[in-house]
């Protein structure tokens, strides 16, 4: 499906913001000053967007950008249409959003209180309302999201004022202006996902922070699952796994992939969220347990036995309910393990 003028710009920004491939084939090139606008043309494939702060609105071969994206409070307004509004994240707790914000982890305050939220949603179930908002997008999404295990890949260059060459807007320098695209995506190919915040932050704390903390990408999407539950029943609903248990999970049972669906509790009743596609389906509590545990677990077997006494079944029965329940959804296009 051909994208709109207008689907493409919020693409391209969104590819700009979180580092994450999306439906931009090629890489997003930011420019801050518009003297470099010809050389980030010579770095454009034919299916990039160049984004160039306050570039000449009149060549049709770049997207114009007002305003600052570097500093909280302040906006930034592209191709004269899609507002941003910059904040940090130790601010997001107080402040209402209007329209979309980039929520910007890059302080050592912002880091630390990251993940204290983090942590307080998983014990008790309780998330920061303005992170669950649908405009909220977190900066470095890719890196937050455990997407880019691996490498850097280069899906953005962000070309500094001075002409420097950055892997992201607040990312690792890999070149500066008069270098050629191989010679910069050869440089980017070492990268590890944490290099993205390498200008603004010290990689090698994150990358221990997070290795430390391998569910933070279960949390961030459970920030997702929020945005496909209506405001009015947000107060009376939970999701599965961030403070409470329908088989009494263990610590040491962690929490499931990323990609994994969601429960939904809401009184009496218990949903399958698929945030991939926004589908939602009614199950009874047996099977909510058992996708619950094999979720956590990743193992029919393993997860049979944790929950077997929570029903009061046999384990060869919970086991055989379990291979049922994920044999259904399969046919669904569902993945209950969400292995990727």
């Amino acid at each position: 499906m051909k994208l709109s003028q207008q689907q493409s710009i919020a693409a391209a920004v969104d590819q700009w913001i979180t580092g994450i491939p999306g439906r931009i084939r090629d890489h997003v090139i930011f420019v801050e000053n518009p003297e470099h606008t010809d050389y980030a043309k010579t770095l454009a494939g034919d299916d990039s967007t160049i984004l160039v702060l306050n570039g000449d609105t009149t060549d049709g071969d770049i997207i114009p950008v007002s305003g600052a994206f570097d500093a909280a409070g302040e906006e930034l307004l592209v191709d004269g249409s899609l507002s941003l509004e910059i904040q940090d994240y130790v601010a997001i707790a107080f402040v209402n959003l209007v329209g979309v914000t980039v929520v910007r982890v890059t302080t050592k305050e912002d880091w630390q209180a990251f993940f204290d939220d983090a942590e307080e949603a998983c014990r008790s179930g309780h998330f920061v309302q303005q992170l669950t908002e649908v405009n909220a997008v977190f900066a470095e999404r890719g890196l937050l999201s455990g997407v880019l295990k691996d490498n850097l890949v280069l899906t953005r260059l962000h070309i500094t004022f001075d002409g420097s060459i950055l892997s992201g807007p607040y990312g690792t320098k890999i070149g500066r202006v008069g270098d050629v695209l191989p010679d910069l995506r050869l440089r980017s190919v070492t990268l590890r996902p944490e290099s993205a915040v390498a200008s603004v932050y010290y990689p090698w704390d994150i990358y221990e922070s997070l290795a430390a903390k391998p569910w933070i990408p279960r949390y961030v999407a459970a920030l997702d699952a929020w945005k496909f539950i209506p405001r009015e029943d947000r107060a009376t609903t939970t999701l599965l796994g961030f403070g409470t248990s329908l088989y009494g999970a263990a610590l040491s049972d962690g929490l499931p992939s990323a990609d994994a669906p969601f429960i939904l509790k809401r009184g009496d009743e218990l949903t399958l969220l698929d945030t991939k596609t926004g589908r939602l389906f009614k199950i009874g509590p047996d099977a909510a347990a058992l996708i619950e545990a094999v979720s956590n677990l990743r193992d029919v077997k393993i997860a049979a036995i944790a929950a077997a006494p929570a029903l009061k079944v046999s384990v060869a029965l919970a086991e055989e309910s379990i291979r049922a329940v994920m044999a259904r959804f399969e046919q669904l296009g569902i993945d209950i393990i969400g292995a990727r």
